[in-house]
């Protein structure tokens, strides 16, 4: 009990964040719950007049508080109290009482209609503007499952908390109606039904313990099923599928035990209240059928109200039921808005971006999560307006760390890293990342159309402009030889498409918005030795007009270049043109250049 107090108000708490925008929709259903319930109470005690007219026995219940009512209202009205007067109040009554179920159902269905859209496009919004720090520690197919399942769950409490409103309010007007009637079977039935919501409690904590493992359980499978699509090709080139399938059965058992012990426990209360119903009205027809002043009138309509008050706490029960078992999915949901808020990416700078003369890195220092470990340390160089600069180095020297501090996903932990004077920090995050163009190892394409692979997203792109940038990329006349040409589908991931194809058209995708800066990181270690001669030919025809930093362990992509930089360390330890290096036997460069055999 002591347990039960502080589990309803973190839960009501955990409402209050959730669902706090619609707290006006919440109390419009309490009122049309609370005026369709009277209706509803009021239409099944007009039975009892009803059959006072049937029997001739209006005196008989001149002291039944319903029939009073009926009474005096009709005298008030001026309208003569008969059978036919009944029947048409009673037939109004479960008319406007439909219709008021009737808008309480649509304000409900569209409240969590509302909440699904706006929640989705809240965490959409929210991931995608997050820092790229916490984006990286996200599982494939997490936030899919969360973004669908788990907000449909939630939005199952709302549509549950705005129902057990509903039947709640329609509980308490019957048992208005039934008091008038019978206090004590009332108060018997009503005693019966919160005995039995305190004795299922146990039910309660079990179900929201099996609900939780079922999510998680739900989110792993769907990590594992997209993390096994994506490494399609090397599972079935490896014959790994039936090891893949029978690790999947690992997690699909589990899965289907939780939600099988859910069922379980869910039905519980759906079993028992239908005997518990008889088990309350045969007893209160065995004292009172033999009683002289036993009226078939009120005894039917005490019948309907105490079946419609259990009925009424079933269902409730059935909800409550419901809005347990989906507390994780909403806690996973409410849980993952919070976090991914307090991971937005900011942008303090408000400056324009404008490249005339110089990049340039001073003392630039980095380590990952406050680690003493330093990525970078001390990193000093520069890029001239309209170099072609090209830079190498060891695994783990920091190379894309570098790349990701210029393309602002993180910030350095120490020195600046200026464009003209300017700490680029300072200028709008937008403004440049529009001005710097990324090329990198891991294409990504849409399962769309290269001419949408290339605009990507800007429709200011014209048509003349993707077919430019494609010639400059080498790749117009292949495309232009496709039955499509650019309104061929690229294949979910360009899988269509061979590696060089795909990597020519996101470097055209990138150079139709004609950047200031074009990075390219290892962009070209996967091509064949014919795709990266067409991207060399693309690189040399930009020299001069755009500004290229360019990361290669194929070292022949940068023989072309203006200089070198080789990282070691987290600095630059050598530095010069290509030719140059190439006659100095001592360095990186000549060692690196022989062992690959690149002459």
């Amino acid at each position: 009990m002591f347990n039960f107090i502080p589990r309803i108000f973190s839960s009501i708490t955990l409402f209050r964040v959730a669902f706090y925008k619609y707290k006006k929709t919440i109390l419009i259903l309490t009122a049309l719950g609370f005026i369709s319930g009277i209706l509803g109470g009021v239409g099944i005690g007009a039975v009892i007049p009803l059959f006072s007219f049937v029997n001739g026995q209006e005196g008989v219940l001149a002291d039944d508080p319903i029939s009073k009512v009926f009474h005096r209202t009709f005298y008030l009205l001026g309208i003569e109290s008969s059978i036919f007067s009944v029947i048409t109040v009673l037939v109004l009554l479960f008319v406007f009482k439909a219709l008021f179920v009737y808008a309480a159902h649509l304000i409900n269905a569209r409240a969590f209609a509302d909440y699904e859209v706006e929640t989705r496009r809240d965490l959409f919004k929210h991931t995608m503007k997050a820092d790229w720090s916490h984006l990286k520690e996200h599982k494939i197919g997490y936030f899919s499952q969360l973004i669908i399942e788990d907000i449909n769950a939630s939005s199952g409490i709302l549509q549950s908390i705005s129902t057990v409103i509903l039947l709640l309010t329609s509980f308490i007007t019957y048992a208005l109606v039934a008091i008038g009637i019978s206090l004590q079977v009332t108060l018997l039935v009503t005693l019966i039904s919160i005995v039995v919501f305190f004795a299922l409690k146990p039910i309660f904590y079990r179900v929201r313990k099996l609900s939780n493992l079922a999510e998680k359980t739900a989110k792993d499978i769907s990590h594992y099923v997209n993390q096994s699509l994506l490494g399609a090709k090397t599972i079935k080139s490896m014959a790994a599928e039936n090891s893949v399938i029978k690790s999947s059965d690992i997690y699909l058992k589990k899965l289907t035990e939780f939600k099988f012990g859910l069922s379980k426990y869910n039905h519980v209360s759906t079993a028992f209240f239908e005997p518990l119903t008889l088990a309350v009205i045969i007893p209160i027809f065995l004292f009172s059928y033999k009683d002289p002043l036993f009226n078939v009138a009120s005894f039917a309509a005490i019948l309907y109200l105490v079946q419609k008050m259990f009925a009424f706490a079933r269902s409730i029960q059935d909800r409550i039921n419901i809005i347990n078992q989906n507390i994780p999915n909403l806690i996973a949901v409410t849980d993952y808005q919070a976090e991914a808020k307090k991971h937005r990416e900011e942008s303090a700078g408000d400056k324009e971006f404008e490249f005339e003369s110089l990049l340039k890195f001073e003392d630039v220092g980095f380590s990952y999560d406050e680690s003493e470990t330093k990525v970078l340390n001390g990193l000093n160089f520069y890029i001239r307006k309209g170099e072609m600069v090209g830079l190498i180095g060891s695994s783990g020297a920091g190379k894309t760390t570098m790349v990701d501090l210029v393309l602002r996903l993180f910030r350095p932990t120490m020195g600046v890293i200026s464009v003209d004077g300017t700490d680029i920090s300072d200028i709008n995050l937008e403004k440049w990342r529009n001005g710097v163009g990324y090329v990198s190892q891991d294409i990504f394409l849409l399962n769309d159309t290269i001419a949408n692979n290339i605009r990507f997203y800007s429709s200011d792109i014209s048509d003349e402009e993707i077919e430019k940038s494609a010639r400059s990329t080498n790749i117009y006349e292949f495309i232009k030889e496709l039955p499509e040409k650019f309104n061929t589908f690229v294949g979910e991931r360009g899988l269509k498409l061979s590696v060089g194809q795909r990597q020519r058209i996101v470097l055209a995708r990138i150079l139709a918005r004609k950047p200031e800066l074009l990075i390219l990181d290892e962009a070209t270690s996967a091509l064949d030795n014919e795709s990266e001669s067409a991207i060399k030919q693309a690189l040399d025809s930009l020299r001069g007009k755009v500004t290229m930093l360019i990361i290669a362990h194929r070292l022949s992509t940068l023989t072309n270049a203006d200089r070198l930089l080789v990282l070691g360390e987290g600095k630059v330890i050598e530095e010069g043109e290509p030719k140059k290096l190439l006659e100095d036997k001592n360095s990186y460069f000549y060692r690196m250049y022989n062992i690959d055999g690149e002459k």
